[in-house]
Formats: structure tokens, sequence, C-alpha cells
């Protein structure tokens, strides 16, 4: 898959703490170790979006640039995501529709998805929870 380059200052480079081959433009968070994996669970807080395909130990080049706007890869299969929605993660580091309490998302959708797999424009707001 292609990679986007990150602009200086616009994210961080951390270890890869899996391997993440194949998992560009899905979210991502940190391991206990500091290393950047794939979320295990849709309550998992993400802290961008990975922008490469790091095999485990390389360096995983992640997007966090509140106000970027990041190409992800979507799951609207289940619940449809419409421009506006706010998204977050679920077990697969898909994006997802986030709308209920406590809830935690990363950003806004710029494009609609009633698919798995599609790639959409997300405006990031940085990791918050609804209240």
């Amino acid at each position: 898959m292609a990679t986007q380059q990150l602009a200086a200052g616009n994210g961080i480079a951390l270890p890869a703490g899996e391997d993440l081959q194949g998992k560009a433009f899905h979210l991502v968070r940190l391991n206990n170790s500091g290393q950047v994996v794939v979320p295990t669970a849709s309550t998992d807080l993400p802290i961008g979006v990975l922008q490469n395909d790091p095999p485990a130990g390389g360096a995983a080049e992640v997007l966090t640039l509140a106000g970027a706007v990041a190409k992800v890869v979507a799951d609207g299969s289940t619940v449809a995501i419409a421009v506006g929605d706010t998204v977050g993660t679920n077990a697969s580091g898909k994006a997802v529709k986030k709308s209920l309490a406590g809830d935690w998302y990363i950003g806004v959708a710029l494009d609609a998805s009633a698919v798995d797999g599609k790639l959409i424009r997300v405006l990031l707001t940085g990791p918050q929870q609804r209240a």
C-alpha cells in the first residue's frame, strides 16, 4: 500500500511493537512498552494514523497532528459513517463511527463509508472522549 510522507512536526516515529506491514492508514495505539501496535479492542485509545508499513521493531511513522487531514481505512459496514461523524477505532484499527458517551474518538469524517476497507479522509482532532 502507498504511504503518505510525514512533514516535520506532524507526527512521531516510534518502534513497531508488532508486524505492521499492510497496516498503513490504520489507527494505532501504544502498548505498555511504548511501541506502536494495532488496537485490539474498540475501547482502545488511538494515538494517530500509521503512515507506513514497518516490520516488528521498525520505525512506525504515526500522524498525530490535530488539524491534519489523514487518509484512514474505515469500516462502515455495521454502522455507516456519514460526513461529520466522529470516528475512533474498532478492534482492527479501522475507523468506525463513535457516538456514545465514553467513546474515544480521534477525528471527524470528511467522507462517508458504508463498507469495510474504504479509505476516507479524517480531520484529526487528537484523542478525545465523548461526554
